[in-house]
């Protein structure tokens, strides 16, 4: 029921990741091997807005943090979001509602799953008049080891 996920150079054990619903556990939640214990701290949304969200903010970046839990398709409880809004960003040479991110995950960066990210951040945007066509997030699906996280990697 895991993927042992091996370094290309040297062959060494890295970690393991669910292949299936597990006791619970999501498909795809990273396991330490070492301890058993699931992996927190991923994925991460960082996105910079030229819109200010003023008072509703904090229930932008809670539907933010559910969309890309379920676009992704893991626990909302690893998931980290992060939006500077009011912003001064330039679009096609002016200034315009848009908005600029970033998202990282361990796994779970797909062709099917970003649509379903952007789909949901382009409807959040849209509230606050940002179009879908003013949005750019560049999605990463990063190597255990060049994730960071208590003190360590997630490759250990």
């Amino acid at each position: 029921k895991t993927d042992a996920v091996t370094s290309k150079e040297d062959g060494a054990f890295l970690s393991l990741r669910l292949s299936a619903n597990v006791n619970g556990l999501e498909e795809g939640v990273g396991i330490n091997p070492a301890t058993g214990e699931t992996c927190a701290g991923d994925p991460s949304l960082v996105l910079s807005t030229s819109v200010a969200l003023g008072e509703k903010k904090a229930e932008f970046m809670k539907a933010a943090s559910k969309a890309v839990a379920d676009g992704l398709g893991k626990p909302e409880s690893f998931v980290a979001v992060s939006v500077v809004d009011g912003q001064h960003i330039i679009w096609a040479g002016e200034e315009t509602p848009c908005a600029l991110g970033t998202l990282y995950s361990l796994g779970g960066i797909n062709h099917e799953n970003n649509r379903k990210v952007s789909a949901a951040l382009a409807g959040l945007l849209d509230d606050f008049g940002v179009p879908a066509n003013r949005i750019y997030v560049s999605c990463f699906d990063v190597p255990r080891e060049n994730m960071m996280y208590n003190g360590a990697t997630f490759a250990g």
